[in-house]
């Protein structure tokens, strides 16, 4: 999965640092390069809605492979059928599919195959970290790039080279993926293929050593609901009716309004060091510096995030709405560049961008966590999958949006860059952050400590449940086994949550329980 997520990360920003190149090649202007990187979030939120609905109807695993291996190959292609602009916008398009249809269903494999009290950092940190270093080579890559004395006139390698480069994670993400990664065992309980999970969960368990500890042929819990006996087929209409439509809304609204502030500041910060540094005398080395210093912010706030989302009182939910918060203070402080500016002082520039970048990945990619545990398992792919869309629907209008606010009109240029006001463009980040924390505090929801929901009562209970409740959550079983929860110790509470199975006296085997993960 770690490979999956670099790899995203590298094909996803390339682009970013390949317009000089397409310019030397192609003598394309960068103004159109912002078309392929456009096709390419287009292709993503398209990629994310079809992976979402297959994954939830025909399985995670070949879901996951059949848009890495998409991926793969549309990489390839870019060496040698990317001849003209519009060979290339397309093959963007297709990488752009393939890398948002696994996104959804690795999201959802992760967090079905952790217990509950892993689950939320695991879920965290793999696409987290795994993508802050994927930015993070392809900076370096792009340095090596442009390096004259390594690389002059691009004697080593070129663009077409870059995105080669780009796809070899995915290239060892998909071979080691056919051999290690097994259907989720959840989405199997769910569908009644309750044999086909076990000998998942068995095959797993000799391949970490355990096998003794989960027999070949172990009886596994079933599900039991009316409601699966209509979830042979997922359909998107039970996602757009009540009571799943409203929580739907507003995590995916969330979610776009904290993906223009993140995006945004990515795609505003190179300008102002450009136009507005430059008018004042900073050097190249000063604007990479900060550059590099910004990026490295998400590391430390997803380190802080993987903490607090577990803490009791704070969980997912406020950990995104304080990271909101913080992101639109930031973009709010930044407002006082001029101090910096004038003083010819980076520290009042790089403080208010490298706390909001940090606050914003930490919001993204937390939300993303908190939406998919919120869902059942039978449209938990596809609720993420429209989360991601939307998120990169908000990457596609941010930088639209920050063009058309950074341009001075009196000046009679209507060039995208021509003048840059920060005030106007971060005020509007500032403002999408607010709104996305007030709707996900409005979700009122907390799904820290608690069981994947299985089916839509299960989600139900726990968006229905009031937010400011000192006492923790239950789930339904626990429920069932203590009576009234409020009769329950705090001892009784603690260990009843404890994920791992256990065996019983008198029982053949033992049995898993799928409601505990």
């Amino acid at each position: 999965m770690c490979l999956l997520w670099i790899g995203e990360g590298m094909q996803i920003f390339i682009f970013f640092y390949l317009p000089k190149a397409l310019n030397d090649d192609w003598g394309t202007p960068a103004d159109d390069v912002a078309w392929i990187d456009g096709a390419m979030f287009l292709g993503v939120a398209i990629g994310a809605l079809i992976g979402g609905y297959t994954g939830d109807a025909y399985g995670r695993r070949p879901t996951l492979l059949f848009f890495v291996g998409l991926s793969v190959i549309s990489g390839l292609f870019c060496w040698w059928f990317a001849q003209s602009f519009i060979h290339l916008l397309l093959v963007r398009f297709v990488v752009g599919v393939g890398a948002g249809g696994f996104a959804p269903v690795s999201l959802s494999l992760t967090l079905e195959a952790c217990p509950s009290r892993y689950r939320g950092r695991v879920a965290l940190a793999v696409p987290g970290f795994a993508g802050a270093l994927g930015r993070v080579l392809t900076a370096a890559l792009a340095e090596a790039l442009y390096d004259t004395s390594y690389n002059p006139h691009y004697a080593r390698f070129n663009w077409r080279g870059c995105i080669v480069i780009c796809t070899i994670p995915f290239i060892l993400g998909f071979c080691l993926g056919v051999y290690a990664i097994s259907e989720s065992a959840r989405w199997l309980l769910v569908k009644g293929r309750g044999e086909e999970a076990s000998d998942g969960l068995h095959n797993l368990a000799l391949r970490n050593g355990t096998a003794d500890e989960f027999p070949k042929g172990t009886q596994l819990r079933k599900v039991e609901c009316d409601e699966l006996e209509a979830m042979d087929d997922v359909s998107w209409h039970r996602l757009f009716m009540e009571p799943l439509l409203t929580p739907l809304l507003l995590t995916s609204i969330s979610h776009l309004c904290i993906a223009i502030a993140y995006f945004g500041m990515i795609f505003s910060l190179p300008v102002y060091l450009d136009v507005y540094g430059a008018a004042h005398g900073w050097t190249e080395e000063q604007k990479d510096l900060i550059l590099v210093i910004v990026a490295v912010s998400e590391v430390p706030a997803l380190m802080i995030a993987m903490w607090t989302i577990e803490i009791y009182g704070i969980g997912r939910r406020y950990t995104v709405i304080a990271s909101m918060i913080g992101c639109g203070i930031s973009c709010i402080i930044f407002n006082f560049h001029v101090v910096a500016t004038a003083l010819n002082n980076t520290y009042a520039l790089v403080i208010p961008n490298f706390l909001g970048r940090g606050f914003a990945a930490a919001a993204l990619i937390t939300g993303n966590v908190y939406m998919a545990e919120m869902f059942p398992t039978g449209t938990r792919a596809a609720a993420a999958s429209i989360s991601r869309a939307s998120g990169q629907v908000g990457a596609a209008l941010a930088p639209i949006a920050a063009g058309f606010l950074l341009v001075d009109y009196r000046q009679g240029d209507y060039g995208m860059w021509t003048k840059l006001q920060p005030l106007r463009v971060y005020v509007l980040f500032s403002i999408f952050s607010f709104l996305g924390a007030f709707l996900f505090y409005e979700l009122g929801a907390e799904t820290a400590g608690r069981h994947l929901a299985n089916t839509q009562q299960e989600s139900m209970e726990q968006i229905e449940e009031a937010p400011d409740k000192s006492e923790l959550r239950l789930s339904s079983t626990i429920k069932e086994i203590l009576g009234d929860k409020n009769q329950a110790t705090d001892s009784e509470k603690e260990g009843l949550l404890k994920d791992l199975p256990t065996k019983e006296a008198g029982d053949e085997g033992w049995q898993a329980k799928p409601y505990q993960y």
